[in-house]
């Protein structure tokens, strides 16, 4: 598990009214362990209900695109167990006895009471986390070393930390002894930082391997693991050897197993991400990772802590400008 890392937890507050959102984001931050992400209106809202998980959610009634009831049903219907807060400037009964009918948790007025609010979201927060004490298998896939880590040792790391079991199976050291035996180290230590448990491919493994073997030793994972959650490179790139692997990674991965899909070293333009995962508090421990590959930094640049870091603030701007991980999602079975 990774160590080092306190886990915040995660909060998507919906809310249109700036001088409202910095007051609740501000109250949330302060009195607890808790990250805020913020989205400005009910369509961003029930997106990111539906594409990320999250710990808590707090909605205002009122708010454009689609109303806090929409964005209620829409976080009950992706993730039933995410409690609810809804706040409104509005008394009568029929708002706070819609939004309860709704799904919602708890309903507060405004103007927010900073005490009730901090109480009631750390009350809820507890609830949610005694329940969430099942721990899940995550498989992670590797056309090559360093995949992993740069492309989700971040989530993976977030996972670790809640309690997963972590493995990663790298599929190719390349070609020579001497490259491979380093390869293999180096990854050893950086899935030791990511809490991971690591699986790599056998001696005689050949540096290309074809779509068939890739999928046995896929199969074979998957079989033995039962993983909830299988973590694969995107089939938008021009690497044939991570087409196949995202390849087999949906025939293998079928039944309960959730896919995403992360971004590659060659991943081509038409990846398009739609779970942003929030890494803030891993950043740190996923450079560190990385670190352990410095020495492969020159022939594959993207292993350089310094882009990955850049690359996680870029896809940001999708997730209340953090530090973020990006995933297509093929299938979401959580």
């Amino acid at each position: 598990m990774s160590e080092g890392v306190e886990r915040k937890a995660q909060v998507l507050l919906v809310e249109d009214n700036l001088s409202d959102a910095t007051l609740i984001r501000t109250i949330l931050e302060r009195g607890g362990d808790i990250r805020v992400t913020l989205a400005q209106d009910g369509i961003r809202g029930c997106q990111l209900v539906k594409n990320q998980r999250w710990d808590l959610v707090v909605t205002d009634f009122n708010l454009p695109g689609r109303d806090g009831i929409e964005v209620i049903l829409a976080c009950k219907a992706h993730q039933p167990e995410t409690p609810i807060i809804s706040t409104s400037a509005y008394s009568a009964s029929v708002y706070r006895d819609g939004a309860l009918r709704g799904g919602a948790s708890e309903v507060l007025g405004k103007p927010i009471n900073p005490e009730e609010l901090i109480r009631t979201a750390l009350g809820l927060l507890e609830l949610k986390s005694s329940d969430d004490v099942e721990p899940k298998v995550i498989l992670a896939i590797g056309a090559y070393s360093g995949d992993v880590e740069a492309g989700c040792g971040g989530t993976l790391m977030k996972h670790a930390l809640g309690g997963d079991r972590i493995q990663v199976l790298v599929l190719s050291l390349g070609d020579k002894r001497s490259e491979r035996e380093e390869r293999a180290a180096a990854t050893r230590k950086a899935c030791m930082v990511m809490g991971a448990e690591l699986q790599l491919p056998p001696d005689d493994a050949p540096e290309l391997p074809d779509l068939d073997t890739v999928l046995i030793r896929i199969k074979n994972a998957v079989h033995n693991l039962a993983p909830k959650i299988v973590f694969a490179p995107s089939l938008y790139d021009v690497r044939d050897s991570r087409r196949h692997a995202h390849t087999a990674a949906d025939i293998a991965a079928t039944g309960s197993s959730s896919l995403l899909c992360y971004q590659a070293a060659t991943t081509t333009l038409e990846f398009r991400p739609t779970l942003f995962e929030d890494i803030s508090d891993f950043l740190d421990q996923k450079m560190a990772a990385l670190s352990h590959l410095r020495a492969e930094v020159q022939s594959r640049p993207h292993l350089d802590p310094g882009l990955a870091r850049a690359a996680a603030r870029y896809w940001g701007r999708f997730l209340g400008y953090g530090e973020v991980e990006p995933f297509e999602v093929i299938r979401h079975n959580l």
